[in-house]
């Protein structure tokens, strides 16, 4: 991996961050790919993805102007506080997970919403703040296996 480009913006709107990785994939490694990965920090939870966004070129500068031109318009946007690009010459794994409340958060099968089993953490901030949660999308459930808590999963996370 080389060195990154990182810019903080601090005109963004939230401490949320994204990195654009540019990575060698394909059979004979002949294509430069574009993975995103990004932390979206809200109140009471934070998403941490990284998915495949798009091949980019087939020679090292094209593929890296082309990630340029990504991180200007994500800069742009204005909601992210640090934008970085960085180089490797394998591929990303994509993945999704969200930590909330001092627990891991699982995706459901259909995918419209998360959940975890409810934490200390997140009874005492029950306690205090139970409307304000339930406004940001939790609410709970008691299973013969204890009290889950649910939270509704943004269909999209392209802040751009």
């Amino acid at each position: 991996m080389e060195d990154n480009d990182i810019t903080v913006n601090n005109g963004s709107e939230t401490n949320s961050s994204i990195i654009l990785h540019v990575c060698r994939t394909g059979k004979k490694e002949q294509y430069y790919t574009l993975y995103c990965e990004s932390l979206v920090v809200r109140k009471y939870m934070y998403n941490h993805h990284c998915y495949y966004m798009k091949n980019l070129a087939h020679t090292k500068e094209k593929a890296m102007a082309k990630a340029q031109v990504e991180k200007a318009n994500f800069i742009a946007s204005n909601f992210w506080h640090t934008v970085e690009i960085q180089y490797h010459d394998s591929p990303r794994m994509v993945y999704e997970k969200m930590t909330a409340f001092g627990t891991e958060f699982k995706t459901s099968r259909k995918g419209t919403t998360m959940w975890a089993y409810a934490s200390p953490e997140f009874w005492e901030n029950w306690k205090t703040s139970k409307q304000e949660i339930k406004d940001a999308g939790f609410w709970v459930k008691k299973f013969d296996d204890g009290w889950r808590v649910f939270v509704r999963r943004d269909a999209e996370f392209d802040h751009r």
